[in-house]
């Protein structure tokens, strides 16, 4: 199977206090997974808000992160634009909807055939993906 590993997984091994379960799966599964430009997007934006020797750290972390997934950070572009607004669509029409950096996440998940790996399972249920949440759950 291959993972998109969402936001709040992928940073566990940077923070003070990451969860050891989620690391542990993380290391176990790491060459099948994948990311979003929209989760570097976001972890990019989450070092800017550190200063000091934290952000340095931090920032040194990212570049490891992107090298060791060099070739699987895939990019939201025209072709999942499309998945993107029918996953809009059929959401709409059942009367849900999620963030929209989620559904860009969930819409790269979706184009790619990926399961997607996150603690904010709830947002991603509704949108036809498959999830997988490595705090509760054991793959």
């Amino acid at each position: 199977m291959s993972w998109l590993i969402d936001t709040d997984v992928i940073s566990q091994p940077a923070k003070k206090r990451g969860e050891p379960q989620v690391i542990a799966w993380l290391e176990t599964h790491m060459q099948d997974c994948y990311t979003s430009t929209v989760v570097i997007a976001q972890l990019a934006y989450w070092v800017r808000t550190r200063e000091g020797r934290q952000r340095s750290l931090l920032q040194a972390w990212l570049t490891r992160l992107q090298d060791a997934l060099e070739g699987r950070v895939l990019a939201f572009n025209s072709t999942t634009a499309h998945v993107w607004a029918e996953q809009k669509q059929l959401m709409k029409q059942r009367g849900h909807s999620m963030p929209v950096e989620d559904s860009y996440i969930a819409a790269t998940a979706r184009r790619h055939g990926l399961t997607i790996v996150t603690g904010n399972d709830k947002d991603f249920r509704h949108c036809g993906v498959k999830v997988f949440n490595p705090f509760k759950e054991v793959d």
